[in-house]
C-alpha cells in the first residue's frame, strides 16, 4: 500500500474522532462520572455528589483474575531453548505489561502494543491507547494492520509529533495548525525524517476487549449514573431535609428576616405564633430496595460476584469457581483474545532473534497457559497430579501449579538437584 500524506491526514482525522468518543471511558475509570456535570443543583441546599467507581473496581478485578498470575509458556516440541529465550528476554517486563495492556483494552474497548528495539538493543514493548493511536486494517478476516499512527508530545514542549508505522519504516512528522477561513484550523504535517525497523510488518498489535471492541463497562454506564444519582439524592435529603418546608403560623416574617434567622439560628415570633417543619416522609424501605436492585443489576450485567456479601469462611475453591461461572465464561473469551496478542508478540520477538542471532524459531511451537488468580486447593491439586503422573507429561502437570512460573525450568532444577543428591548418597553408602 502506498503511504501518502493525504492518507496520513485522513487517518489523523479518524484518530481525532476516536479520541473524542473514547475519552468518556477514561473519565469514568478515573471517577469523573456524568453526575459531576449534570446533577440538579439547588440553591441553599446540600448538593453533595457521590461517586461509586464501579468501572475501576470491575476492570481491575477482571484483569487481576485473568493475569494476576504470570503467563506460562510451554514448548509443544519440548524445545527447552525456545522457552529459555522467552524467559530471559521478556520475563522482567511482560507480567506488568500484560496487565496494563489488558486493563487499557477493557477501559477503551481496545488498546495497542508497540514492539520495538530499545537503546540497549533489547526487544521491548509499550502500550498505546485509542486516545493517541490509530491503526488502519486491511479489511480481511485476519484484520491485519497495514498502517499505524502514534500522536505524542515531548516533555516541556507544546508541539505535537506524529510517528507513522509501515511494514518497513517509521515516518516522523511534526503536526502544525494551518488557519482556514471562518476561524477554522486544519492540521498540517511537517516531515522530519524516517528510519527502518526490523519486523517486516507494522509493529503495532491490536488488543481488543471483546469481538465488538466495546468498553468492558459501556453497557452499564447508565446504571452507574442512576446509582450515583439515587445515592446523592438520598444523602442530600438526609443532610438538609431537601423536601422539607418551614411553616410559620400566626406571624408574618419578612424576607430579610429569614436570611438573618438562618444566619443566627434564631427565630423570633409573636405570642401565639408557631414554627414547625413540614416534611415529606421518606420511604426508606423503597429506597433501599431500589438501591439493592440497581446494585444487583450492575453486578449481573458485568458477570461479577459481590464479595461484600456474607460468604462462608470455608468455601472451597470448587464452590468459589461455581459462583464465578459467569465471570469465568466472560474471562475465557478475553483469554482467547489475549493469547492471540501474545502469539503475535512472539512472532515479532522471534523475528528480532533471527536478525540478532541468525536462528529461526517458530512462534506456533509455543503454547500460552493462563492461570486464574484464585485461592487454590493445593492438597487436592497435588492428589490430581499424582493420579495423572502416568498419563500426562511432568511439564504439563507442573503447569497446573500456580506458584510455578516456568515448568520447563522447574524440571531442570529438579533434575539438577537429584544429580547432586545421588553422588552424596553413594558416598555415604560406601
Amino acid at each position: 500500500m502506498q503511504v501518502t500524506e493525504q492518507l496520513i491526514l485522513e487517518c489523523l482525522k479518524e484518530l481525532n474522532k476516536q479520541s473524542l468518543s473514547k475519552q468518556q471511558y477514561k473519565d469514568y475509570y478515573e471517577g469523573n462520572h456524568k453526575i459531576l456535570k449534570d446533577y440538579d443543583i439547588q440553591d441553599s441546599r446540600s448538593n453533595r455528589k457521590l461517586i461509586f467507581n464501579y468501572p475501576r473496581k470491575f476492570v481491575d478485578n477482571e484483569t487481576g483474575y485473568l493475569l494476576g498470575k504470570p503467563v506460562n509458556y510451554i514448548s509443544k516440541t519440548d524445545d527447552a531453548e525456545i522457552i529459555e529465550k522467552i524467559d530471559h528476554e521478556m520475563s522482567h517486563w511482560d507480567k506488568e505489561h500484560n496487565i496494563q495492556l489488558r486493563k487499557q483494552s477493557e477501559i477503551f474497548g481496545d488498546s495497542y502494543e508497540l514492539n520495538y528495539v530499545n537503546q540497549e538493543g533489547e526487544f521491548s514493548a509499550t502500550i498505546l491507547t485509542p486516545l493517541h493511536c490509530f491503526v488502519l486494517e486491511d479489511g480481511t478476516a485476519d484484520r491485519n494492520v497495514v498502517l499505524g499512527l502514534h500522536r505524542f508530545t515531548k516533555p516541556f514542549e507544546e508541539k505535537q509529533f506524529l510517528d507513522v508505522y509501515t511494514d518497513q519504516e517509521i515516518l516522523h512528522y511534526e503536526i502544525s495548525q494551518e488557519q482556514q477561513g471562518l476561524g477554522k484550523q486544519q492540521e498540517k504535517l511537517l516531515y522530519i525524517g524516517n528510519h527502518h525497523h526490523i519486523f517486516e510488518r507494522v509493529p503495532i498489535i491490536t488488543c481488543p476487549a471483546n469481538t465488538e471492541r466495546k468498553s468492558g463497562f459501556q453497557d452499564v454506564m447508565s446504571l452507574f449514573d442512576a446509582y450515583n444519582a439515587l445515592n446523592s439524592d438520598l444523602v442530600n435529603e438526609i443532610a438538609d431535609h431537601r423536601n422539607a418546608y418551614l411553616v410559620i403560623e400566626n406571624a408574618r416574617i419578612e424576607e430579610e428576616d429569614l436570611v438573618n434567622m438562618k444566619k443566627m439560628g434564631i427565630i423570633q415570633v409573636p405570642s401565639g405564633g408557631k414554627v414547625s417543619w413540614l416534611t415529606k416522609e421518606i420511604n426508606d424501605s423503597f429506597v433501599k430496595n431500589e438501591l439493592d436492585n440497581l446494585e444487583r443489576k450492575i453486578y449481573d450485567l458485568m458477570d461479577e460476584v459481590n464479595f461484600n456479601e456474607n460468604w462462608s469462611s470455608n468455601t472451597s475453591s470448587l464452590a468459589l469457581r461455581n459462583k464465578l461461572l459467569n465471570l469465568e465464561n466472560r474471562v475465557s473469551m478475553r483469554e482467547a483474545i489475549m493469547e492471540k496478542v501474545i502469539k503475535q508478540r512472539l512472532k515479532n520477538f522471534f523475528t528480532y532473534l533471527q536478525k540478532k542471532e541468525g536462528k529461526l524459531y517458530d512462534y506456533r511451537d509455543v503454547s500460552v497457559k493462563f492461570t486464574r488468580n484464585l485461592p487454590t486447593d493445593l492438597v487436592g491439586l497435588a492428589d490430581v497430579i499424582v493420579k495423572l503422573k502416568d498419563i500426562c507429561s511432568q511439564e504439563t502437570l507442573l503447569s497446573l501449579l500456580p506458584f510455578i512460573e516456568n515448568p520447563k525450568m522447574e524440571i531442570q532444577k529438579f533434575i539438577s538437584e537429584q544429580n547432586r543428591i545421588l553422588p552424596d548418597e553413594l558416598a555415604e553408602g560406601e
